[in-house]
């Protein structure tokens, strides 16, 4: 094979004969790149290629530019030079042209990152940092897409920039930082035991450990099903917090003790305990005793009341006098009501007068409540005033029918202090003194030194026998406070 310096040796020869040595020497360009053979000889290009390392620039070209005409990737960055200059437009003669730390070629073909910018997503992190110290994307400024740039999260907010929710409470740092105000590297900012997502969701403020100012956190609120943003809740006019911490009502419902008042209507107009539907224990709801339009409207949440309707047969108009003297009595009661009085308010109402009749037998009296009853389901108890009261065929001053469910009642019109005792004896029963509860009830066994009571057969044998017994053997006042029996008050509730 003939050499290339044989070749242009022969060349020049031809060319002297005819110019001249040294102008040959100096002008002759076999290649068409620009640097005369003889020269290209002298710096180990080849003097008959125009491109000697075929890396896509002509040898006058890198000679231009400063790379190396004879290696085609003069920085060995694993780019030729000429698409180092005419594609990427990235320094050729430098590995790394951006000096991020990363040589062009990897920037290209592996990562997608700029090589002529150290920061291919201008988010004030080199490409370099991004891949080898912080793991975030150098080729998306918000790697996350928690819309907080990737520095910002690192420099400035201390969040993870590789996960859009550092604390994983439910919410974008990008979202605590710019629209809650929360703390995007604490799940429950205002540490109230709600999650800054749960309290969004729950519509309680994050930063805000009690938004309502009610006197609970947001948590105690959650876990009860309350209103965050609502004092409130049922709109009783009590504080939720209050009625949790102070009164023991329920805060989710208006009327705790469910007898016609509102929570705050008993305690702020009432003074009742919004905890019990009959606050004075008589058997009247509070709600039934306050409400104007009732047929018991005169009774009083605070003190126990005991309502009579008494119908009379004609010609057995009862005693004004002796039934005034069974009020006073049970006004005195040694009954202690929340309102810290004593006694007991004892209603009478006259009602109809009943056609008359020699006697009345106890399977009467279902009958004669049917047709003159008129306070049934209203919470009284029943009294009929005859001639001549009956049961089994045996005429007695009264009987009681407490079994009826209404507490009826039947006693004989005497006139004075004996009416006044027989009322008062049947009354008794009619408040659940039974003979099965004593064994000096409805019965002379018993002196009645030792058991002073109208209940005690021996009591007409005194002038004065109008009182129940205070103490042992048997205490009636006792018993009746404690069962305090009280006829059924449907309709009221219906109504």
């Amino acid at each position: 094979m003939v050499s290339t310096r044989l070749v242009v040796g022969l060349v020049l020869l031809v060319s002297a004969a005819t110019s001249g040595v040294v102008g040959a020497t100096a002008v002759v360009d076999l290649d068409g790149d620009g640097i005369p053979a003889f020269t290209e000889l002298q710096q180990g290009t080849d003097p008959l290629e125009p491109d000697t390392d075929d890396d896509g620039l002509y040898d006058d070209r890198e000679r231009d530019i400063g790379t190396d005409p004879t290696a085609a990737d003069t920085d060995d960055d694993g780019l030729d030079d000429g698409p180092e200059v005419d594609e990427y437009d990235t320094d050729p003669t430098a590995a790394d042209t951006d000096d991020d730390g990363l040589e062009d070629r990897e920037e290209l073909d592996e990562y997608d990152t700029d090589p002529t910018a150290a920061d291919t997503d201008d988010d004030g992190l080199e490409d370099r940092e991004e891949l080898d110290e912080y793991g975030t994307d150098p080729t998306a400024a918000d790697t996350d897409d928690d819309g907080l740039e990737d520095r910002e999260e690192l420099d400035e907010y201390d969040t993870d920039p590789t996960a859009a929710d550092t604390d994983d409470d439910g919410l974008d740092d990008g979202e605590e930082l710019d629209e809650y105000d929360t703390d995007p590297t604490a799940a429950d900012t205002d540490d109230d035991g709600l999650e800054d997502g749960e309290e969004v969701d729950f519509g309680s403020d994050p930063t805000k450990v009690d938004t309502d100012d009610d006197g609970l956190d947001d948590d105690r609120e959650e876990v009860r099903g309350l209103e965050p943003t609502d004092p409130d809740t049922d709109g009783d006019g009590i504080e939720d917090g209050e009625e949790l911490d102070e009164y023991g009502t329920d805060p989710t419902a208006a009327d705790t003790d469910d007898d016609g008042l509102d929570d705050g209507e008993e305690l702020d107009e009432y003074d009742t305990d919004p905890t019990v539907a009959d606050t004075d224990g008589d058997g009247l709801d509070d709600g039934m005793e306050v409400a104007s339009d009732s047929p018991i409207a005169d009774a009083d949440p605070l003190r126990k009341d005991v309502f009579v309707e008494i119908d009379y047969m004609e010609g057995q108009e009862p005693d004004e006098t002796a039934l005034e003297e069974v009020v006073e009595e049970y006004a005195d009661a040694p009954i202690e009501n929340p309102d810290g009085s004593q006694g007991i308010t004892l209603h009478l109402v006259e009602n109809d007068e009943i056609p008359a009749e020699d006697e009345t037998d106890v399977d009467e009296i279902d009958q004669l409540m049917l047709d003159y009853m008129d306070h049934e389901g209203h919470g009284y108890h029943y009294a009929i005033v005859v001639e001549k009261p009956v049961r089994d065929g045996e005429e007695l001053g009264g009987y009681s029918l407490i079994e009826h469910g209404n507490g009826a009642f039947v006693f004989k019109g005497y006139g004075s202090n004996p009416e006044a005792g027989v009322f008062m004896h049947e009354l008794g029963h009619s408040m659940g003194i039974e003979s099965e509860d004593y064994e000096g009830v409805d019965s002379e066994d018993v002196p009645y030194s030792e058991y002073s009571s109208v209940m005690n057969y021996n009591h007409h044998n005194y002038d004065d026998p109008l009182e129940y017994s205070d103490g042992d053997p048997f205490d009636d006042w006792e018993h009746i406070n404690e069962t305090f029996y009280t006829p059924g008050t449907y309709e009221l509730e219906e109504e």
